[in-house]
């Protein structure tokens, strides 16, 4: 084993024990902050207090705080019994939420991660053979790692070849699938003029998140 496979695998060991403390911490801070709530909520009992202060050592104190969640069954009624000052006291304001797969097809045109072209012909470059072809064009999803399996199970592809053809074949599919999008929504203009606006419109921040398994 070499001395950077060596190191990477006591970094993992390493995390995995951190995580296993970690999470023992959260239990017992989770347990201490129920027994605080607990004692807060007797301490203010029938007082107009909204919060509680207990001391410990060298300057320590724990505040618990009374918060109230406030929403709306009904804004109508409320507009109607506050009349003209509702506006003073009712804020109305519109939530954009996009779904999962629109934040990938704009992460996707954002990030370049395309190219112009049909996946029939992409399909029709790696075999000659009509069966492997109608096989490939029901398995490549635009997965990665899974039309490389495939690639290399049904093209008989080896891993490297099928890899580059699977990261063509996901980009192509983000081509095709963005044109459809377009053809539905009944955009006239051009896809690259749509592309040029999308990436007006937002802003996508790429960020890596680190996560591990452990054995119980």
């Amino acid at each position: 084993m070499s001395n950077t496979a060596l190191h990477l695998r006591e970094m993992v060991d390493e995390y995995a024990e951190l995580t296993r403390q970690q999470t023992a911490i959260k239990d017992c801070l989770e347990a201490l902050k129920a027994r605080f709530e607990k004692q807060a909520m007797a301490d203010l009992k029938d007082t107009k207090r909204k919060s509680a202060v207990y001391w410990g050592s060298r300057q320590n104190r724990v505040v618990v705080q009374m918060a109230n969640s406030v929403k709306p069954i009904s804004v109508t009624m409320l507009n109607e019994v506050l009349g003209n000052v509702a506006g003073d006291f009712v804020k109305q304001e519109v939530k954009i939420t996009l779904t999962e797969p629109c934040k990938r097809l704009l992460a996707m045109v954002f990030q370049g991660n395309y190219t112009e072209g049909r996946l029939e012909e992409l399909i029709q470059g790696i075999s000659s053979d009509a069966k492997i072809q109608a096989t490939l064009k029901k398995k490549l999803k635009g997965r990665w790692e899974k039309d490389t399996a495939a690639l290399m199970q049904v093209a008989g592809l080896e891993e490297r070849q099928a890899e580059d053809c699977a990261y063509l074949a996901a980009e192509v599919i983000g081509w095709e699938w963005l044109c459809q999008v377009l053809k539905a929504g009944g955009w006239s203009g051009s896809v690259q003029e749509a592309i040029e606006i999308i990436r007006s419109a937002v802003i996508v921040d790429e960020s890596l998140k680190v996560g591990i398994e452990m054995e119980n």
